[in-house]
């Protein structure tokens, strides 16, 4: 069997348009394959060619392919059609007697695809289908074809979202996948090198699905709005100013960490590939800066986690040389955070369920103000960006706000320990030490929060001997952090004097 494979649907164009088309191709396969490049010990057998396709033949061309079907069918050459459905089916059934997926496994998989268009059911199901392929994953060879199963359906799942013009599904899809494919790689016992290659190459895949997805997605079709006044608030198609703030800073944390893995991917390439993937970092924060200069809602968080995104776009920054493009965002986050503080309304809270921050402010009464400001991991970053940044005037007015109101709140930074690699990445949980700042002095005087904060994250160093660190891949582990909905440990905040 010999194979014509076209991505998507064939039309007139596609058929006999260029000189890739499908009757040239086939034409080639008749006049010039089969006489001339079939091994001797083949020339006897009877030989079925066969046009493979993403989406359907078009109804304007049936007729002819028909028509040249009939014209070339010979005793020893025939012609099939495999369809996107066929093709999808053969998956589903099994190709070579061997099925790709358990039946248990099936049916997660047949929902993620049928209802690619309606991301979070999508995702909620693929989540489950990569749960039960990477549980209790076998360090040999019947894990690594666990995790080839897991990438079939991933580039298929992409298919369809790309053919139903629906990216989230897709790119969140790879985003998990990439951990999972991740934690496959580094629970694999270093003696077993083959095995090892075998899921660096699986899980090099996923990253290029990824990066892909995120070039689609981020670049191409939500990058195009974003120099345009509230076009990407507006694209939110929400009245509500909450929907409109926790979707453009998800994007923002997207974007950010798109530019943070072309950085780490440059870092390890040569010439021209470096250039590529550090031109494609700069677009990224070209974009992210473009995003908040045109859409007011992201200098005003409403969740405490939104330190991941900022954190994250600052982290960018830094590395691409770029800070004073972002110095003013982050100041102005400050001032309004401050600002809502004082004035009590919309304050950044600690909740995370939706319904809840939907209703908030519930009321401004000291009782409820405490309880939605119980703990933070954004304050701590605020105060020790402004004083790395030497925003002097801006620190005082901040510092004071949190004197005055907020001496309730718990202020902490969170660092990874040596059990944190084995849970972070497919589970996601937290497990690791929450450290309180500021320490007390027994002095009375305030002591530069930067300077603790940098000697937390130098006594809690296990995060360094990650292997994803090791190899250089830090934003895998931010990768996990902004998935997972996990502070980011010091060690990744911006302007750390030993940068």
């Amino acid at each position: 069997m010999l194979f014509v494979i076209k991505s998507g649907d064939i039309g007139r164009q596609d058929w006999d348009g260029t000189l890739q088309g499908v009757r040239p191709s086939l034409i080639e396969v008749i006049d010039d394959y089969l006489p001339n490049r079939v091994p001797a010990q083949y020339q006897d057998l009877p030989v079925a060619v066969c046009l493979c396709m993403g989406g359907e033949i078009q109804e304007g061309i049936r007729s002819t392919w028909s028509g040249f079907v009939q014209t070339n069918t010979k005793d020893a050459l025939s012609f099939r059609e495999w369809n996107g459905d066929r093709l999808a089916n053969l998956i589903l059934s099994g190709i070579l007697k061997q099925e790709l997926l358990d039946p248990d496994h099936r049916s997660y998989f047949q929902k993620a695809i049928a209802l690619v268009s309606e991301p979070d059911e999508a995702y909620i199901n693929f989540r489950a289908l990569l749960n039960a392929l990477t549980n209790d994953l076998a360090p040999g060879k019947p894990g690594t074809t666990r995790l080839r199963q897991m990438l079939i359906c991933l580039w298929i799942l992409v298919g369809n979202g790309v053919d139903a013009k629906n990216l989230d599904a897709p790119y969140r899809a790879c985003e998990l996948a990439l951990l999972h494919a991740w934690d496959a790689y580094r629970r694999c016992p270093e003696k077993s090198k083959t095995r090892r290659d075998e899921r660096i190459e699986i899980l090099d895949h996923v990253l290029s699905l990824y990066l892909s997805m995120g070039q689609s997605l981020l670049i191409e079709k939500i990058g195009r709005h974003a120099s345009r006044q509230h076009a990407l608030s507006a694209s939110v198609r929400s009245r509500s100013a909450l929907d409109i703030n926790l979707s453009l800073f998800e994007t923002l944390g997207r974007m950010a960490l798109l530019g943070l893995w072309h950085h780490a991917i440059a870092c390890r390439s040569d010439n021209e590939q470096m250039q590529a993937h550090l031109m494609k970092r700069d677009e990224a924060l070209d974009l992210a800066i473009l995003m908040i200069n045109n859409n007011p809602t992201l200098v005003a968080p409403i969740r405490d986690d939104h330190q991941i995104e900022i954190g994250m776009i600052m982290l960018l920054a830094e590395v691409s040389g770029r800070m004073s493009g972002l110095e003013g965002y982050f100041r102005e986050i400050a001032f309004r955070m401050a600002y809502r503080y004082a004035r009590r309304s919309n304050w950044v809270t600690c909740m995370q369920d939706y319904r809840r921050l939907a209703c908030h402010p519930a009321d401004q009464s000291d009782a409820y103000f405490q309880r939605s400001t119980t703990g933070s991991i954004l304050v701590p970053l605020i105060l020790v960006g402004l004083e790395r940044l030497k925003a002097t005037a801006d620190l005082k007015n901040f510092q004071e706000t949190v004197d005055q109101e907020l001496d309730h709140m718990t202020q902490q930074v969170w660092v990874p320990h040596e059990e944190t690699d084995s849970v972070i990445w497919r589970q996601g949980e937290s497990i690791g030490i929450a450290v309180p700042v500021p320490a007390l002095s027994m002095s009375g005087e305030r002591a530069s929060l930067s300077v603790e904060v940098e000697s937390i994250a130098k006594e809690h160093s296990e995060i360094l001997k990650f292997e994803a660190f090791q190899f250089g891949f830090f934003p895998l582990f931010l990768t996990a952090c902004r998935h997972h909905r996990l502070p980011i440990p010091p060690h990744l905040w911006f302007g750390r004097p030993d940068e």
